[in-house]
């Protein structure tokens, strides 16, 4: 049996005023700021992870990596293995120096985009949910050139399952019970599409996206309830307009779910999730889902 990675740890933007962003994603997205190295900010959730975004500063506004969660060294090392049989590059696992330390490897995927394994970081004891933050990442949505590709590669490399087809959207399953950790989408060049970061429950979501409203950043899509996954959804534009959901009651699956194509998920003319209150996604919306790239040869960790 392959290796098969836990979903997804972490993501490292690039911003170019890590400051501001951090004001916002503590003061107003309510993460918690773990940790400060080198110029870049730790934040964690209110789960274990011992940070789920870091921000490093930079000329442009990027995504420098996903980091996926591997259960233990072993697992690390039998991970490399099924990457490097795919993928253009590839480093050796490796003791890693960084806030949370840890034991893991970097890699590129088929679009080289910027990707990471690892296990043994320093999280944490405390992990449950309070009301109204963040717990992780509930899943990254990512635009690629060719989804049967990239799929492959999830598969064959990290040992996803492709659970559901939506529209343009391919679904991954982890080795977890969330529905989905990677999300993939075709586009002419590959790019981020969002960050989905998890609230404990609809009222958490709610809140949020209440509390973002109040500080200046309007809803681009939601609330509503999407077909695949069941998690309710808000889409915003962070800061530097970086693109991220608030996500809620996202479904719990396990080898008994059945999957569906595109079909199953069609909606009646002019709904667009299973609710149909919400307004049709915004114009800025559309445009800052296809403007985020990732950080050209950041694949060493």
């Amino acid at each position: 049996m392959s290796a098969r990675v836990l979903g997804v740890r972490s993501v490292e933007i690039e911003m170019t005023d890590p400051d501001r962003a951090a004001d916002f994603f503590s003061r107003v997205w309510h993460l918690q700021e773990i940790a400060r190295a080198d110029g870049s900010i730790y934040f964690r959730g209110t789960g274990r992870y011992h940070h789920i975004l870091a921000i490093h500063r930079a000329k442009t506004v990027a995504l420098q990596r996903v980091v996926f969660d591997a259960a233990n060294r072993d697992a690390v090392d039998r991970l490399c293995q099924q990457v490097r049989a795919k993928a253009a590059h590839c480093e050796d696992p490796h003791p890693l120096k960084g806030p949370g330390g840890g034991y893991g490897f970097g890699f590129t995927d088929p679009d080289s985009g910027n990707f990471a394994v690892v296990c043994d970081v320093a999280d944490h004891a405390d992990a449950g949910d309070i009301k109204d933050r963040h717990r992780k990442i509930a899943h990254v949505n990512l635009n690629v050139t060719n989804v049967k590709a990239s799929g492959d590669f999830l598969i064959e490399g990290l040992g996803f399952k492709l659970v559901d087809e939506s529209g343009p959207l391919s679904f991954f399953h982890a080795d977890c019970t969330d529905h989905s950790s990677i999300v993939l989408g075709k586009a002419a060049k590959p790019t981020l599409n969002h960050v989905a970061f998890e609230m404990p429950d609809l009222d958490s979501t709610m809140r949020g996206a209440g509390r973002m409203r109040d500080n200046g950043y309007p809803i681009e899509w939601g609330v509503g309830r999407h077909g695949a996954g069941n998690n309710v959804f808000a889409y915003f534009a962070g800061p530097e307009e970086f693109p991220i959901e608030c996500t809620g009651e996202v479904q719990q699956i396990d080898d008994s779910y059945v999957p569906h194509g595109p079909e199953y998920w069609k909606w009646p003319p002019g709904r667009l999730d299973q609710w149909g209150v919400t307004p049709p996604h915004t114009a800025r919306w559309k445009r800052i889902q296809e403007m985020v790239p990732f950080t050209p040869g950041a694949w060493r960790l």
